[in-house]
């Protein structure tokens, strides 16, 4: 079983990892295959472990506070941490198969991030998935896994 703790620069640096969020209709065509992941997502579950140490868990949800995701149609996405002076990322999710690639526009230095995703039922969905944090405030990104699981509003 893995031992939780707490990191905040490395929770912080997780919100990154899976966000999914709003956009403005700038007149691009819906993708049908994005279809059951349009809307606004709860985060009720956003654990994030460094591949070298998978005892190391931090709770991004307790850590931080509310997470939330919202996609438009055209699969542009804002994420948001409810933590003030994080800003919102922006960007763009594509959908191949079972796996979701989340391209952020915004902020600049943001890793696009590539997961599979499962269904539970219409209205919850899991993410699961590699990123690269930066654990110790050190400005180096260390290899990573990710499980969020999301409610629709």
């Amino acid at each position: 079983m893995r031992r939780k703790r707490r990191s905040p620069s490395a929770a912080l640096a997780a919100v990154f990892l899976v966000a999914v969020g709003c956009g403005g209709d700038d007149g691009v065509e819906a993708d049908p295959a994005l279809a059951p992941f349009v809307g606004t997502w709860d985060g009720v579950v956003y654990e994030i472990w460094p591949d070298a140490n998978p005892s190391f868990v931090v709770d991004v949800l307790t850590d931080l506070g509310p997470f939330y995701i919202t996609v438009e149609p055209s699969g542009q996405y804002t994420a948001v941490i409810a933590v003030p002076g994080v800003p919102p990322e922006l960007g763009q999710l594509s959908v191949i198969g079972s796996t979701i690639r989340l391209d952020p526009t915004s902020p600049a230095n943001a890793p696009s991030a590539t997961g599979s995703y499962v269904f539970t039922s219409e209205d919850s969905l899991t993410l699961d998935g590699a990123t690269q944090i930066d654990f110790n405030d050190d400005d180096v990104r260390e290899p990573a896994q990710a499980h969020i699981e999301l409610v629709r509003r």
